[in-house]
């Protein structure tokens, strides 16, 4: 089991341009989180157990998922400033005890073999050099009978109006990189090449997700 740990190697700056990414999150995509959190409990019923999320960000999604469900959050997190964030963010909703933020890489999970109930990433899929490296770790580390969902999206309960403006901003931040939250085929392929049997492709007004048994 990973143990929790800060890094020391990051600068001021690293920590400021993280901040403010945290900032943006919490300024503009709230809904979407809100959202997706309502979502999957809706699709999934009250999830308890051991959850990872790949690709936390500064852990304002867990945070939210953490308040509605009984899950133990193993938050892992790639960029060191984003990770202390996240942290910082973790102990001031005093959620020490039902999030543990983890500083690692999605190509490599520092996790034993099915141990998580539960895998979530959101909009971290771009991000993955070796996707299908990612989806392999994800299942390995899955229980059976245990969940992943991997995707992105604003879930179902947004306006139209939230839509078209978070699509707006993130659209405009990613690039290249956002024709993937618009490709199943794609996302299919990629979980083909992973050898995963059991898995849908969700794909609707609400986001591009793929759907993992074990």
């Amino acid at each position: 089991m990973p143990e929790e740990f800060v890094p020391a190697d990051y600068t001021e700056m690293d920590l400021l341009e993280a901040k403010r990414f945290d900032k943006k999150v919490k300024e503009n995509f709230m809904p979407a989180i809100i959202s997706t959190v309502k979502q999957i409990i809706e699709d999934y019923g009250f999830l308890e157990g051991v959850c990872v999320e790949v690709g936390c960000g500064t852990a304002v999604f867990a945070v939210e998922l953490c308040r509605h469900s009984k899950l133990k959050i193993y938050a892992l997190e790639k960029e060191k400033a984003i990770y202390e964030v996240a942290r910082m963010n973790i102990e001031k909703e005093r959620l020490t005890d039902k999030i543990i933020p983890v500083l690692g890489d999605a190509h490599e999970l520092p996790f034993e073999n099915e141990f998580a109930d539960f895998i979530i990433s959101r909009g971290s899929y771009h991000c993955w050099e070796d996707k299908v490296r990612v989806f392999k770790e994800i299942y390995r580390v899955l229980k059976k009978g245990g969940i992943a969902l991997v995707g992105g999206g604003f879930g179902r309960y947004v306006t139209e109006e939230e839509s078209n403006r978070m699509k707006s901003l993130r659209d405009r931040s990613l690039k290249d990189d956002a024709k993937t939250y618009s490709s199943p085929d794609i996302l299919k392929e990629v979980i083909y090449k992973a050898g995963i049997p059991n898995f849908r492709i969700i794909y609707d007004k609400a986001g591009l997700w793929a759907e993992i048994k074990k």
